[in-house]
């Protein structure tokens, strides 16, 4: 079987995450996509799974490719997919639960109530971060060209999101007329916090225990 490298741990030992060039090469039955991996990011969640807090590798596996803030650009696909060879594409991280529960029925997987999902690169799946993986097409989402690498910011982009879909539907149980928001920490998940606010028109102040240093010139340049 082919090999390419990769970044992985092994799941509850503490500082093992290494450069391995024996990693199989994705199979068709992980996706019928192939993805040429532009670039991953790393999170909280990942230095969590290298500090051994968190983490599970794939059944029969004995380590986890790491991986879930992701950027790659399609080489193969099966015609009429909505993506295609040469497209950018970010890929979605949690598969739903075996049960089939309403919220995965739903296509609402982070609404999981069984908790039995998987996660790539963090929960049972192997992650982004290497040479390629495979996707179904329906968990990869186009990206428009023209972000160019900025596109590995979206899987994060999707926490905020949320966030802010699930304040407004909160909001909406009675007259909200937000004007202002605070936002608690400068680092990328609040930076893109505090640009989807001004996006929203709001009044946006962060919240930083930094003073000085990149932190608030960014939060300055929003």
């Amino acid at each position: 079987m082919p090999a390419m490298r990769a970044v992985a741990v092994v799941p509850g030992q503490h500082g093992s995450a290494h450069l391995r060039d024996d990693a199989p090469d994705p199979t068709p039955a992980e996706g019928d996509a192939v993805v040429r991996v532009l670039e991953a990011g790393v999170c909280g969640t990942d230095v969590e799974i290298h500090d051994g807090e968190y983490g599970e590798a794939p059944a029969g596996s004995p380590f986890l490719i790491l991986g879930h803030e992701n950027l790659g650009i399609v080489e193969s696909s099966p015609a009429g997919a909505h993506v295609q060879p040469g497209d950018l594409v970010v890929a979605t991280v949690r598969r739903p639960c075996p049960q089939a529960c309403v919220p995965c029925a739903s296509g609402q997987n982070d609404m999981c109530v069984t908790g039995n999902f998987k996660e790539r690169g963090i929960r049972g799946l192997h992650g982004f971060m290497s040479e390629r993986w495979r996707i179904e097409p329906e968990y990869a989402m186009k990206v428009d060209s023209s972000l160019g690498i900025l596109g590995v910011l979206l899987e994060p982009t999707t926490v905020v999101a949320k966030a802010w879909e699930q304040v407004s539907l909160v909001g909406q149980r009675a007259f909200w007329e937000p004007q202002h928001v605070l936002v608690t920490g400068a680092g990328p998940i609040g930076l893109l916090a505090a640009l989807l606010g001004r996006q929203r028109g709001l009044d946006v102040h962060v919240l930083d225990r930094m003073t000085s240093g990149p932190k608030p010139e960014l939060v300055r340049a929003v």
